[in-house]
């Protein structure tokens, strides 16, 4: 490690050093802060939130908030990538400007607040990025799993609190779990399970709802559930019961046997009991599963069939009706069903073209006999078997209704539900546009110059082929694949920021762009890690330490940074304390610059004498 003298004496001597990679070191030692009477002003970016995408030419939202413990605010400046871009004179809050046209990629805002003793503060880094096409983020979904809505619990109980989260375009970064609209406890995690316990509820209902939160500051909230804390005994939740056989509206021979079957559960015990109804009159009854029986000799007419269920706590549920006919010597005919499975509804076809048309049929109780295929009401062919299918040609262009009547053995017939097709008015189709999307690189990978990147598309087109994909990196063509795996290794990639596309072409011209991934490529030896040997006074005299980057040649003491890191007060291991700053040093322009760090107190501040150079 290279040594260092620092200026002042408030601070015991700290060593500082800048780990690159490859090997590299930069080392400082830094200054001992010198006791001041003003307390410094605190600064923070409440908005817009670290990570945040826009679409380019956003206006995007820049609020600060800022104090001062034993004065005014006096000024607050909004820097973008360390470059003032307004400022405020306000004494008071809120501090917020707006950007706008903001050059496509990361950047990082930062804000600076002075007090009127001449004290100054910058914020922590938050960074955001500018997509080259519109990004409209989704937000994500949450939902409780647990527990049971409408539970109950004795007092005192250990309730689990479970959620599932997750983000269509991006990650989950905060779920919160809420007791009565008042947050009870949170988790940054990333990817699920989201779980927590709750204990000591009062007794009662309680309403229990989630919140999630995405990287791109949109958040959903659950739907409510809701549970109950007893304070003797569990308040007992009845079971829960349905027929499963036969089907409502069922016929029947006389004399037929006819299956009667039956699900039922109990949401905190056991089924104990259920019994097997005919027009309210109890037939029989069981008490183990599984919970079914049959009825034979039924007398002629309509009948209804209900169940009742019995928990072990003395609950009880009767279920919903179902009826079924008995006929006098022959049984009541059921209708056929019938389904058209072909064309697709709201398929488009050029003039003269061959639609294919199909459907499924049915009969319950006998067999299908006739299946015709109209278009708009007009019989237009039939099959007497399966599979049942034609084809039409030479339709009128415009929309057409596509329906299929079945008949079965008995004489009874059925409908199917419309389909609707249109007919294009040329011998070329309504074309549709072809699918694409990148599967490699993964989103936010970083790699080192001169890269060799892998990166790949999966493509396709319902209604014709592809003919090409195009891939972009920030706008520019890299590559074109005319067949398929499209896939291709980009190399010599230099040190940047890259936003990659993938463009599918189909055989009718049509395109469509897949969203974008971000990468990163950094230079081969840049410094990443700041490391410091603290203070000996560093729990007691050091609030946080500063990191500031000057163009070489510049005087460190008076020149204002091209580029400041707020690198808090780490936690200290086998005697140093270690941040990273890849994003802060890869944030700089290319050139050759030095770095000081500054050791902060309430006392005051100290800046290192200057590292070596490194070149960006």
């Amino acid at each position: 490690m290279f040594q260092f003298v620092w200026r002042g004496g408030y601070l015991a001597t700290v060593s500082v050093c800048l780990a690159v990679l490859l090997g590299v070191a930069i080392t400082m030692r830094p200054q001992e802060a010198a006791a001041q009477s003003n307390l410094r002003p605190t600064v923070s970016v409440t908005s817009p939130s670290n990570g945040a995408i826009y679409p380019a030419g956003a206006a995007i939202p820049f609020t600060v908030a800022a104090s001062d413990p034993d004065g005014t605010i006096t000024w607050v400046g909004f820097y973008v990538d360390s470059v003032l871009r307004s400022s405020t004179t306000q004494s008071s809050g809120p501090y917020s400007t707006s950007l706008s046209n903001l050059a496509t990629g990361v950047h990082t805002l930062t804000a600076i607040a002075w007090d009127n003793a001449g004290g100054w503060t910058q914020s922590a880094d938050r960074t955001v990025t500018v997509s080259s096409s519109t990004v409209v983020n989704q937000p994500p979904s949450v939902s409780v799993t647990s527990p049971a809505t409408g539970a109950s619990y004795l007092a005192g109980a250990t309730i689990p609190f479970s959620v599932t989260a997750s983000d269509p375009d991006g990650t989950v970064t905060w779920v919160g779990f809420y007791v009565d609209s008042v947050l009870r406890s949170s988790t940054t995690q990333s990817s699920g399970p989201y779980s927590t316990t709750l204990s000591n509820l009062a007794t009662g209902v309680h309403t229990l709802t989630a919140i999630a939160w995405d990287n791109a500051g949109g958040w959903t909230q659950s739907a409510d559930r809701t549970v109950t804390v007893s304070s003797s005994t569990v308040v007992n939740q009845p079971p829960s019961v349905s027929v499963t056989s036969p089907t409502t509206g069922a016929s029947y021979l006389a004399g037929a046997t006819i299956p009667f079957s039956v699900t039922a559960s109990d949401p905190d015990g056991t089924i104990t009991w259920v019994g097997f109804y005919v027009d309210s009159v109890l037939r029989t009854s069981t008490n183990s599963t599984p919970y079914s029986t049959s009825l034979s000799n039924l007398a002629t007419g309509v009948h209804t069939l209900t169940a009742v269920a019995w928990d072990n706590a003395g609950g009880w549920t009767t279920s919903a009706d179902r009826t079924v006919t008995v006929g006098s010597s022959t049984g009541v005919n059921q209708s056929p069903s019938v389904s058209v499975t072909s064309p697709a509804t709201g398929a488009s076809y050029p003039a003269s073209a061959t639609i294919p048309f199909s459907a499924t049929a049915s009969d319950a109780d006998g067999t299908i006999t006739w299946v015709g295929f109209y278009v708009d009401s007009v019989l237009h062919s039939y099959a007497t078997s399966s599979p049942y299918s034609t084809s039409l040609s030479n339709v009128a262009t415009g929309v057409h209704r596509l329906t299929a009547v079945a008949w079965d053995n008995a004489g009874a017939w059925t409908t199917s539900a419309d389909r609707t097709v249109t007919v294009g008015s040329s011998g070329t189709p309504s074309n549709q546009p072809p699918a694409v999307s990148l599967t490699a690189p993964a989103a936010w990978a970083t790699f080192t110059a001169p890269a060799s990147i892998t990166v790949s598309a999966t493509a396709s087109d319902v209604d014709g082929t592809i003919a090409q994909v195009d891939f972009y990196a920030n706008g520019t063509l890299i590559r074109t694949n005319t067949s398929s795996p499209y896939t291709f290794s980009w190399t010599n990639v230099t040190a940047a920021d890259y936003s990659l596309t993938a463009v599918a072409r189909d055989s009718d011209g049509a395109t469509t762009a897949s969203s974008t991934r971000d990468i990163s490529v950094r230079p081969a030896s840049l410094p990443s890690t700041a490391v410091f040997v603290p203070s000996s006074n560093h729990a007691t005299a050091v609030d946080r330490y500063v990191l500031e980057v000057f163009p070489v040649g510049a005087d460190s003491t008076v020149a204002n940074p091209v580029a400041t890191r707020d690198l808090g007060k780490p936690a200290i291991s086998n005697g140093e304390c270690r941040v990273d700053i890849s994003s802060t040093i890869l944030a700089l322009s290319p050139g050759t610059y030095i770095a000081t760090v500054t050791a902060m107190g309430s006392g005051g501040s100290t800046q290192s004498v200057p590292s070596p150079q490194f070149t960006r």
